[in-house]
């Protein structure tokens, strides 16, 4: 359906009229002269909304006027990409994507470690996606992924897109870094946790993701978080798939944006931990990559939190120079308010890209102190299919 914009009149009038007379019938019409275009004798007359039809009327009925009327509204085409599950991302639409990707799809600069139960590198969306990372549990160089969890995280974030086949990832250019510290069953300690964190920042790491948690912490996990922040490395964390308040860890340390899940009509999840220590909410069921091959729905604070992780890298490739408290800040001002879960509400891409400004003013999501937890061991949050 065709829009028009209430407040301008196109017109166009006949070969010869001088500019005085186009000026003296626009305002005896009731209109304002906006824009003029001599060349085709094209003018763009500004209306009061509630007057618009009888200015109209008005030009229209001037000799001088070839033709007068209402200007139609066009839009941008917002990007979207030819995957062929991007039909079923409906998450990704709400959340507003295919506007984020007008601006940018990402950049190659940009790494997103994943920390979790590795990462499958053969899966086809995720081919020339990664860059070398480490096994924590084995010690060794191959973080593969036995476990799957980590698999599906990592293609929410960067799955290859635009190339018709499997999904569309958030960041369809940045380069995942796999690490490796959760075991077979989904299970690691905080200090391995604490061991990936530090490996990836010092690897060149802008992005954690930290789909796992637990309703405590430890000193050493907390350590390595204010590591990362004080390299300027920005952490996202999974809320937790309780259903409560209860703070989880490590998205509750003041140095995490935690995110809570919420379905396409905004609403919370009822798996999905929320309260006032959460930050933000996304999408929190995803089409993603199965391990071994194929894709499957991705359910779970675990597959919310990827898609801000995603957000972020885009933030960073449109704006390299942005600091993480200004891409978090970005993140903050753009949401969509869902106060009666979260503490600012669902991302919106496109909105968080067009308030992305290096230097801003001061940030909305100020970095409080740490203060040391029990420890406790960590889980990958498991998938609410």
């Amino acid at each position: 359906m065709v829009r028009y914009d209430p407040r301008r009149i196109a017109v166009t009038f006949k070969p010869g009229v001088t500019r005085t007379r186009i000026r003296s019938v626009i305002s005896a019409a009731g209109g304002t002269l906006e824009t003029a275009i001599p060349q085709i004798r094209a003018y763009l007359v500004g209306v009061e909304p509630e007057h618009r039809a009888e200015v109209l009327a008005a030009l229209q009925s001037y000799p001088a006027v070839a033709n007068a009327a209402k200007e139609p509204i066009a839009e941008a085409f917002d990007t979207s990409p030819d995957d062929t599950d991007w039909p079923q991302q409906a998450g990704l639409r709400v959340a507003g994507f295919p506007k984020a990707w007008d601006v940018t799809q990402g950049s190659s600069k940009i790494v997103v470690a994943v920390i979790d139960t590795g990462v499958d590198a053969h899966h086809p969306d995720l081919r020339g996606a990664l860059v070398p990372g480490w096994d924590f549990v084995g010690n060794d160089p191959d973080p593969a992924d036995d476990h799957g969890h980590g698999t599906a995280v990592a293609g929410v974030i960067g799955a290859r897109s635009n190339n018709r086949a499997g999904v569309a990832g958030i960041c369809w250019r940045c380069l995942l870094m796999p690490i490796k510290v959760l075991d077979s069953k989904g299970n690691g300690d905080d200090t391995l946790i604490a061991a990936g964190i530090v490996w990836a920042v010092n690897h060149g790491a802008r992005v954690l993701n930290l789909s796992l948690g637990g309703p405590g912490s430890s000193v050493e996990l907390g350590n390595a978080l204010t590591y990362a922040a004080n390299k300027g490395v920005v952490v996202v964390a999974a809320s937790g798939n309780a259903g409560v308040t209860t703070q989880f860890f490590p998205a509750a340390d003041p140095h995490a944006v935690s995110v809570a899940a919420t379905t396409v009509a905004d609403q919370r999840y009822s798996w999905s931990n929320f309260g006032a220590w959460v930050r933000l909410a996304a999408p929190g069921c995803n089409v993603a990559p199965i391990l071994g091959g194929g894709y499957g729905n991705f359910c779970g604070t675990s597959s919310a939190a990827p898609v801000v992780a995603g957000l972020v890298a885009l933030e960073l490739s449109a704006q390299p120079t942005a600091t993480a408290q200004e891409a978090e800040d970005a993140l903050a001002r753009a949401a969509f308010p869902l106060h009666a879960f979260v503490q600012y509400g669902r991302i919106d891409a496109g909105k968080t890209l067009a308030l992305l400004h290096p230097a801003s003013a001061s940030a909305t999501c100020s970095r409080k102190a740490s203060r040391p937890r029990a420890p406790r061991r960590c889980k990958a949050a498991p998938s609410n299919e």
